[in-house]
């Protein structure tokens, strides 16, 4: 009895082990399609704010920058663009400094996630120096800046080979000395015929 007691128990041993095995495997085998993807779940995340893009450029065309500056002579007119992105609701301010100190300050509400603004400046001929555009957020806090270096205007040099060259002196009238009056010699006086030591006082 004892001999049918431990087979009974053997059996049920390997019958447990043999179903747990056969549980795991079904529950490796099932279909990852039924588990909706992590992607589903993922919040959407808003953009930094920050200042895409910015260049000094000579223009705007469909707002986009014509070209990008670091030099321009004193007297032009100079552009500054900026792209921002996730700024929207916020006031942004262009503050143009020269060497440090503010020479316009000019601000922009933003309407989207991404807007597109510039600002412009024509530079007086008598302000060359270091420019800069300090681009503020609403509480003042810097974004972003860039440097412009604007060079004094150059008169025009004169050539060498024209410099040595004399101006032509004025044309003027020679001066003819008139001849002394003549006395008819019938009007002479007979003592002007005398020597001139004959007519001195001795």
């Amino acid at each position: 009895m004892l001999n049918i007691n431990l087979k009974t128990v053997v059996s049920l041993v390997i019958m447990s082990l043999a179903s747990h095995s056969v549980w795991a495997e079904d529950s490796l085998s099932t279909p990852t399609a039924s588990i909706p993807p992590a992607i589903a779940n993922t919040p959407v995340v808003a953009p930094t704010p920050q200042v895409a893009r910015a260049a000094f450029t000579t223009g705007i065309t469909d707002r986009e920058p014509d070209s990008q500056l670091a030099t321009i002579s004193a007297g032009q007119t100079v552009y500054y663009f900026t792209e921002l992105v996730g700024l929207q609701g916020h006031v942004i301010t262009h503050r143009w400094e020269k060497d440090g100190e503010l020479q316009l300050g000019l601000q922009f509400p933003v309407g989207g996630q991404r807007w597109r603004v510039h600002s412009s400046k024509t530079i007086s001929p008598n302000l060359p120096g270091k420019w800069t555009v300090i681009v503020q957020d609403s509480d003042g806090s810097v974004l972003h800046q860039d440097t412009l270096i604007v060079e004094p205007i150059i008169p025009a040099a004169v050539p060498a080979d024209t410099a040595l060259i004399p101006a032509p002196a004025p044309a003027t009238t020679p001066v003819v000395a008139a001849p002394p009056p003549v006395t008819p010699p019938a009007m002479v006086p007979e003592k002007s015929k005398q020597a001139i030591w004959d007519t001195l006082q001795r």
